[in-house]
């Protein structure tokens, strides 16, 4: 059988670009790596922001509703914030995942899971994905099987590589740390070169984990043992320890689109390099790819029209998000300092979790009340040049 479209990765790129093709009528066969649910390394912690993007109401899968952050250096010093409302939602990403899955197929996509795809290949009129000595043929490809994509490997040549390492254990909550983590996450600078540290409640379990610059990565486990000693979690006796690349834009290929076959989520490196959240970009993706492949794809086989969607609406944010990334992990003492002299920029940053705003729009109001001398330096670190290359008003109040 010849598909309309083939999409690698059953994550929430892969589920979403799935789900709305099989909406529009195209015939679809999402592939997954492994048997569904799977366990997958995620923090687990959305945004509310990607509320507003999901299929379904994700009440039944919700395990805390976050409405506190506390901001630490090297696990001391705590800027604590309260919100009237939940700024995030925890989840585990097996459930998250086999339900979008569900979605698209009660749309109609046909699912394949436990298939280990081997290769790729696109020519001037077919995509043709090799799994375990069978060829699967169909008019287009989606890429959405993460950091380490097959189809990246194969298709686009100009990738990147993924910007951080991350190194996280699952912990069983004792009493006093149920209260010290209730609706609220710690995220930590100072231990982690280039990334930062978290620790998130999941119903009775503690995700304690660090990012580091992958250039750092053999110092990832010293990382966390350090971070771990900072927070005061009594119980050591780890559920899960995982490790994960996280593939942050700035380091992903140049180009999302080849011929017949897209990149989205992971696959393309759009993940926010400020907070590290992958999912809120990774389902906009999805969706943008199957819009695409439905329009344009099905009226003359050119898809280059999802290049300049995405570079029009999700790359300018995550270059916001990652110039202020830089900035903050080149001087996290200096950000941390920020953080305590202005709170009203913890709540400048609840817009954005909420979908109320975005990084280019945080990064302008950020700099707006901040001493002239640090957005110099910011400028420098982040690569923005001097004051006279950055927006209007940008550390002008």
């Amino acid at each position: 059988m010849r598909y309309d479209a083939i999409v690698v990765g059953g994550g929430p790129a892969g589920a979403t670009a799935a789900l709305t093709l099989a909406k529009g009528g195209a015939r679809v066969l999402l592939l997954e790596r492994r048997r569904l649910p799977r366990y997958k390394p995620c923090g687990g912690c959305l945004s509310r922001r990607v509320e507003r993007w999901l299929p379904f109401d994700p009440s039944v899968l919700i395990e805390e509703r976050i409405t506190g952050l506390t901001f630490t250096w090297r696990g001391r010093d705590a800027v604590e914030a309260t919100f009237s409302e939940p700024v995030a939602l925890m989840i585990w990403r097996n459930m998250f995942d086999q339900a979008l899955c569900g979605r698209a197929v009660d749309a109609g996509a046909e699912l394949q899971d436990g298939q280990t795809i081997r290769s790729a290949r696109t020519s001037a009129n077919h995509v043709e994905v090799e799994i375990a000595g069978r060829t699967v043929t169909a008019d287009f490809l989606v890429g959405a099987d993460g950091a380490y994509s097959v189809v990246a490997r194969d298709l686009f040549p100009d990738r990147g590589q993924p910007g951080l390492a991350a190194l996280d254990v699952e912990l069983p909550l004792t009493r006093t740390g149920e209260a010290k983590l209730k609706g609220r996450v710690v995220l930590d600078v100072g231990h982690a070169p280039g990334g930062y540290g978290w620790a998130f409640p999941k119903g009775g379990v503690a995700s304690v984990g660090v990012a580091v610059d992958r250039r750092s990565a053999k110092r990832v486990q010293s990382c966390l043992t350090a971070f771990l000693n900072s927070t005061g979690f009594q119980d050591r006796s780890a559920i899960r320890t995982t490790g994960a690349l996280i593939p942050i834009h700035g380091n992903g290929v140049r180009s999302l689109h080849r011929g017949r076959a897209l990149l989205v989520g992971d696959a393309a490196r759009l993940v926010d390099p400020f907070l590290g959240e992958g999912i809120y970009y990774a389902i906009q993706s999805g969706q943008q790819a199957a819009r695409t492949i439905l329009t344009d794809g099905s009226r003359n086989g050119d898809l280059s029209s999802y290049q300049t969607a995405v570079s029009r609406t999700i790359i300018p944010e995550l270059e916001a998000a990652d110039r202020l990334s830089r900035a903050a992990h080149r001087a996290p003492w200096l950000w941390f300092q920020v953080l305590k002299r202005r709170r009203s920029v913890i709540d400048l940053y609840r817009k954005v979790l909420m979908g109320d705003a975005g990084y280019r729009w945080f990064e302008d109001q950020v700099w707006a009340g901040t001493p002239r001398p640090i957005v110099w330096l910011y400028g420098l670190w982040a690569g923005r040049g001097a004051l006279r290359d950055r927006p209007q008003g940008l550390g002008s109040r």
